[in-house]
This record gives C-alpha cells, sequence and structure tokens, in this order.
C-alpha cells in the first residue's frame, strides 16, 4: 500500500523536469495506440468470421450427422431413426450427395448432386439465397428439378431458364468402365429448370452444387435406402452444443456430429490463424510500445534518487522502494490498456454504424462495401490482459536493474552522510562540486592496485560523494569521458574536498590534506606548459619534497608513462625519492616497472612468452615467424576505448593482405567475459589475447607497459625495433615498414 501511495503521487504529480512528464504522457499513448489496435484488428477478424458463418447458414445446417466411416449410411437404421424422439429437433432432412458428369450444349462441368427430401425447404431459409423468379422446387409427378448455383449456370453457358434439360451421368456402382461401350457403365437421368437458382455468396456452393430431390440422386448413384448425411434444425432457443454433445453419446463412434463450424473446418481454421498471427504480430509491437515506459522509469528514478533517500533514511526497505517504480511502470501500462480499450471500442462502433472505412475502389464489388466489426467479450478481456502481462514484462527486469543500481548509490551518499557526522577512521571520502554540471558520470580506480578495477561515480545536482578504503596514502585517478585524468591523494579517516567548473576541467582543486595541496601548487605552476616542460618542473619539485607521495606520482606520470623518457632520468630522480622513503610501496613499483621498461626498450629482445587468442590457439609472441611482429596493449575500461576499438579495426583492415605483418592485440582486462563481450563483433583482422591479470600479465611485466594503449613492434630477429602509444604513431611506423 505505500509503494502504491508513492507511486500514485509520482504519476498525478508534476515533476521537476517536464520531459519526464511528456516521455510518461508519450508512454501511456504508445501502449493506448497498440491496445487499440488490437481490439480493432480482432474485431475485424471476428466481423469476417461471422459474416462468413451468416453465409454459411443458408445453406449449411445447424447440425449434421454423417458416417464416422464410409460415404453413405442406411437412411432407415435405429440409431437415425430415434432422432425423431427429440423434442429439441425442429426438422431432420435426410441427404444424399455426391459426384456427377453435367453436360448441355455441348458444355460438361464436374458438380455436386445434392439430392435432398422435401422437409429440405423447412430446413433453410431458400428465400435468402434465391435467385430468378420461379419458385422452390424440386420434383413434379413425371420430372425432376434441379436447383443450381448461379456459378455452375455461368460454367454450362445457360441461364436461369434453360429449356433443354441438363444430361447427368454418374458411374455404375464399383463396375470397371467399358471402353467398348462406355454408356452402358454411366446411369444417366435428366434435370429440368424450375426458373430458379441460388446464389449463397461462396464460390464453394455457386460454382459446385445442384440441389435436387432425394429421389433423383438415389437412382442416379444406385443407393436407395440410403443417405450420405442427416442434416438437422434446432428448436429456438436450444442449445446446439448441448445437442451436439447429447446426440455424440446416443449415436456412438459409428457416427459424427457436426456444427457449422465444424462443416467449414477449412475456411474456419484459416480465419483463425490468421486471426492468431495478427494478435501475434501486433503483441510484438505492444511490447516496443512498452520499451518507452522503461526511459519514463528510468528518468524518473533520476529525478527523484533524494526523494528515494530520504524514504530510506525513514525506514523503506530497498524492496519497497524499487516496488515504487515497478508499480509507476505498471500504472501506466494500466492506464494505456483502459484508455486504449476504450478508444479501440469507439472505433469498432463508429465503423459498425457508418462503415468509414471502405474496401477503397473495390467497394461495390462484394457482398458488403465496407469492414464488418463484431466485438467479442473475450478478445477484449484476452487484450486487456495481454497489455497488463506485456507491461510487466517489459519493465521487470529493466525496472529491477536501474533500481538496484541507484538505490545502490543512494546507500553510498547515506553512508558518506553518516561518515561525515562521525570519526570513521576506517574509510575516507571524497565529497565534490561541479560548477556547470548538474547531472553525468565519470570514473575512479585506485593507483595502488593492479585488478583493473574502476568505480563509476554519478553527479547529481552538481555533487558526488565517494567512500573508499586506504591505509596510506594513496593517489586515486578520476578519469572522464574525454579521457582527461585527475588525481587526488587520501588515505582513512579524512574528507576530500574537490571543486571543479565543467567549462575548464584541467584547473580543479582539492582540499583535505597536505598532498592534494602540493599538487595544487603543482598544477598551477605547470598550467599551458607541455610534458617536458611540466617535467622540468617535476624534477624541481621532487628534489624539493621527496618524501611526498605527490612526488611518487609525478615520477610515475610523468616520467615513468612517458615513452620518450629517458630510462637514466627515471633512476636518477627515483634515486632521489628513495632515499626518503626506500620502503614505501609505491616506489617499490615504479622501481620494478622501471626495470621492466629497460626489458621493453628498443633493442631488446622480445620474451618467450605464450598468450592464448580468443580462438583458443597459443602463440608466441618471441618466436613468431612473421617479418614484423605487432603487439598492441588496450583494455575495455581505459578511456573512449570504442572509438579505439573502432580505428583499431580499420587500420588493421588496412594492412590485412600484408603476410609480413603479425599483430596481436592483448587486453589488460581483469574480468575475461567483459573482454569476450566487447570484441565478439569486432572485425579487427589480428589475433587477440587476454589471459585476465592485468599489470601482473607476463606480456606485460616483461615488456615494462606501463600505459594503455601502448604499441611494441620488433622485427624478423624479434627485436623492438619501435614504441608508442597511440595508433596515429602505429600507423606511421606500419607505413615505414612497408615501403
Amino acid at each position: 500500500m505505500f509503494s502504491f501511495y508513492i507511486a500514485k503521487r509520482y504519476l498525478l504529480t508534476k515533476k521537476s523536469h517536464h520531459a519526464i512528464n511528456i516521455i510518461s504522457g508519450i508512454s501511456v499513448c504508445g501502449v493506448a495506440f497498440a491496445t487499440a489496435a488490437l481490439v480493432c484488428i480482432l474485431s475485424v477478424f471476428n466481423g469476417f468470421q461471422d459474416m462468413v458463418a451468416n453465409l454459411f447458414t443458408a445453406f449449411d445446417p445447424e447440425l449434421k450427422i454423417v458416417a464416422a466411416e464410409g460415404k453413405f449410411m442406411q437412411a432407415d437404421s435405429k440409431a437415425l431413426q430415434n432422432l425423431k424422439n427429440h423434442d429439441e429437433i425442429a426438422v431432420i432432412s435426410e441427404i444424399l450427395e455426391d459426384q456427377a458428369l453435367l453436360t448441355i450444349h455441348n458444355r460438361q462441368v464436374m458438380a455436386t448432386i445434392k439430392g435432398v427430401d422435401d422437409n429440405f425447404e423447412k430446413l433453410i431459409d431458400f428465400n435468402r439465397i434465391k435467385f430468378g423468379d420461379g419458385t422452390y422446387s424440386l420434383h413434379a409427378d413425371v420430372i425432376e428439378y434441379g436447383i443450381l448455383g448461379i456459378n455452375l449456370l455461368s460454367n454450362l453457358g445457360i441461364d436461369v431458364g434453360f429449356p433443354t434439360p441438363i444430361q447427368v451421368y454418374a458411374p455404375v456402382g464399383d463396375e470397371h468402365i467399358d471402353m467398348n461401350d462406355p454408356s452402358e457403365s454411366f446411369n444417366q437421368d435428366e434435370l429440368y429448370s424450375p426458373q430458379v437458382a441460388f446464389s449463397v455468396g461462396q464460390q464453394k456452393y455457386d460454382s459446385k452444387y445442384a440441389l435436387t430431390s432425394l429421389r433423383f440422386a438415389r437412382n442416379l448413384f444406385d443407393k436407395a435406402g440410403m443417405v450420405s448425411a442427416v442434416e438437422l434444425k434446432l428448436k429456438s432457443g436450444a442449445d446446439i452444443d448441448k445437442m451436439k454433445r447429447t446426440l455424440s453419446n446416443e449415436l456412438g463412434d459409428g457416427y459424427i456430429v457436426m456444427d457449422r463450424y465444424e462443416q467449414q473446418e477449412d475456411t474456419f481454421k484459416i480465419m483463425k490463424i490468421e486471426k492468431l498471427i495478427s494478435y501475434l504480430f501486433l503483441t510484438f509491437i505492444l511490447m516496443i510500445a512498452c520499451f518507452n515506459i522503461i526511459g519514463s522509469i528510468s528518468m524518473l528514478i533520476i529525478d527523484k534518487k533524494n526523494d528515494a533517500m530520504t524514504l530510506r533514511n525513514l525506514g523503506a526497505t530497498e524492496h519497497q522502494i524499487a516496488n515504487i517504480f515497478m508499480i509507476e511502470g505498471r500504472m501506466i501500462s494500466l492506464i494505456g490498456a483502459i484508455i486504449g480499450i476504450a478508444f479501440g471500442l469507439a472505433l469498432c462502433l463508429i465503423q459498425q454504424h457508418y462503415g468509414i472505412i471502405k474496401f477503397g475502389q473495390s467497394a461495390g464489388s462484394y457482398i458488403i462495401d465496407s469492414y464488418p466489426v463484431s466485438v467479442h467479450i473475450q478478445d477484449i478481456i484476452i487484450v486487456f490482459f495481454t497489455v497488463l502481462i506485456v507491461g510487466l514484462v517489459s519493465v521487470w527486469y529493466p525496472v529491477r536493474q536501474l533500481s538496484k543500481k541507484y538505490t545502490s548509490v543512494m546507500a553510498l551518499i547515506v553512508v558518506c552522510m553518516m561518515t561525515s557526522c562521525s570519526s570513521n577512521n576506517h574509510q575516507f571520502k571524497i565529497e565534490g562540486k561541479f560548477e556547470d554540471m548538474p547531472a553525468g558520470e565519470f570514473y575512479i580506480y585506485n593507483q595502488g592496485n593492479t585488478d583493473g578495477k574502476i568505480d563509476t561515480i554519478y553527479i547529481n545536482n552538481g555533487e558526488f560523494a565517494y567512500i573508499g578504503n586506504a591505509e596510506v596514502i594513496t593517489p586515486y585517478t578520476i578519469i572522464f569521458s574525454n579521457a582527461l585524468e585527475q588525481v587526488i591523494f587520501a588515505k582513512n579517516g579524512e574528507v576530500i574536498h574537490y571543486k571543479a567548473s565543467a567549462n575548464d576541467l584541467k584547473n580543479y582543486r582539492v582540499d583535505g590534506n597536505e598532498e592534494n595541496e602540493l599538487m595544487n601548487r603543482f598544477r598551477e605552476q605547470v598550467n599551458g606548459m607541455n610534458t617536458a616542460q611540466q617535467r622540468d618542473v617535476a624534477t624541481t619539485f621532487i628534489n624539493e619534497y621527496p618524501a611526498s607521495t605527490a612526488a611518487i606520482y609525478l615520477l610515475n606520470r610523468l616520467f615513468v608513462q612517458e615513452q620518450s623518457t629517458p630510462i637514466d632520468l627515471i633512476k636518477k630522480t627515483l634515486k632521489t625519492i628513495k632515499k626518503t622513503q626506500p620502503q614505501n610501496r609505491f616506489v617499490l613499483k615504479i622501481e620494478n616497472s622501471i626495470k621492466q621498461k629497460e626489458n621493453g626498450q628498443i633493442g631488446k629482445p622480445i620474451p618467450s612468452i605464450d598468450v592464448k587468442t580468443k580462438t583458443k590457439h597459443t602463440i608466441n609472441i618471441g618466436k613468431t615467424d612473421a617479418k614484423y611482429t605487432i603487439l598492441v596493449y588496450w583494455a575495455t575500461w581505459m578511456p573512449e576505448q570504442y572509438d579505439f576499438i573502432d580505428d583499431f579495426a580499420m587500420l588493421t583492415e588496412d594492412y590485412s593482405s600484408n603476410n609480413n605483418l603479425k599483430i596481436i592485440a592483448i587486453s589488460l582486462d581483469a574480468e575475461i567475459y567483459k573482454w569476450e563481450d566487447f570484441i565478439k563483433n569486432d572485425t579487427a583482422y589480428c589475433e587477440h589475447s587476454c589471459d585476465g591479470k592485468v599489470w601482473d600479465s607476463e606480456p606485460v611485466k616483461k615488456l615494462g607497459i606501463t600505459t594503455i594503449p601502448t604499441f611494441v613492434i620488433a622485427d624478423k630477429n624479434h627485436k623492438i625495433i619501435a614504441r608508442g602509444n597511440s595508433l596515429k604513431d602505429l600507423e606511421k611506423e606500419l607505413q615505414k615498414l612497408i615501403e
């Protein structure tokens, strides 16, 4: 009840961002229109089905009894004679039906002769299908009449009042045809015109059937005392389905009782299949419309993060908060369903009374001019629950994930608030504020970790908070979507304050400890300088503050990670720092990186290391048989990774035909499944490898890779001839190699 109340208020009240109201309205409209389409399309199919059923009613009986095996049955059987004992049956008509050849004026047509008894006129409303000025009559004292379908008359080339009798031929029993005198193998008789025909409006009847007397049919087909069917008409108000079940039980397995729909099973089965397929297609469209709800709910979750945090402080659980947005999605689906059904029913009502949608230019060519519509209550119920179920399924997983994601962020903010109010020496907190950046996200990672873990920080109303755990002063790197990097120093028990402007992210300020103050002064000094100039200032800084963590960071960032920095200069600078903090783990890490960097310098051999590719092949990077081996280091977590992989694919495609080149892309991802998912559709013409060890991977450590992206090129003797940090530089080197 609590979640429903909040969800209702969120749905009906104005949001802080007008776009959310608009998107919510669009979501409702999308569901409503898809629902209305379902109602209208299903009702149109019902209309066609009812129209066809009415047409068949003129010729097909309410119930029809046929033999379970064979074509004919004895008319005087006890089971059939017992039909007369049922008070619900108004008319019983015996039928004998079979194929015969009709000829007149040198025209021959195969037709179905339907011999009926005198009760047949009571069974059907002949006036509905009557064509011509004559009267219904099947026989006189000495002649037999034939009432033909209107199209059958046309096929024979005669009109309703044909003066010459039609000759009718049927094979004699089971005898073989005597080729010497074929006429002896056929029964022959004549049908005269009663000056009337019939037109059901169905090709099946109008082109194939000829009505005549039961006596004529029995004589023609040599079936005295036999019938092919018994057709029944029930009294007004009788339950057809109930009567069908009763007769089926009484007659037993030797007979089949069929209603009108079963008599025309093929036609109605096709219509049902078409209706089902249309329902499935429209349901798929409804699913797409329901995905609009996800966008609306996603924006609402972001918009109401502060409200959710307040609810958490008041005791609401994450499940209750998630249910608020889930119920919101259900309410949008429900409102869309109600509006859509009402709108669909209104359209159907208008079509029923006014027929506004015609058959186009074909109007007037059929028995109706506009699309028929028939609303069935069971279809409305099916549509209603379809919309609710599709709406629920469409939003359940995304809303759960989004709610979990943002409630986790809110939980982090709550922890931050609690931390700021207490002296927690087991964590640190970074509080940040951006000018001109109300919302967004960026990434942060601990430079002391080798697991490649990167956290995402979300900006809300221009502010953010981050909680971490660092027992010693540790550099944390912030990465923005434009690949800009910033550093913040923190350790447990501290509250660090960050401030920057979205218009000038490079000039940021961090307060909270001495290391950040030192970096603030350094950034002010090097503002506007290039890398070489910054390195000169950094040398002075390191000599002045060798015991600082900021000095270690600058050594790593401006000396070790820059490929152009001489190894001797790096060693000299490191020696200055090591005198004051020889056991610092960051210093030891840099010292190890320098050793690795020396191993990977130009002129050094590529180590013999086996790497497994994504195709499960093993390649030894130090023993390839190519003239040139190119190693490219990257990771899915590095900035602008999508641009990198696209550019890399284009680059490898340009050189794919060169058999002298062996290109291997080595990923520094910790989670191999993420790497595999990232490159599953990759079109790069090269080998891919990832062992999940990040910076501890053998091909990374032994070649001194300290930053990504990085490329290494070795010649046929497996000695390094080039290194670099960009794809542009790699392309220049490749152009030199193939010249």
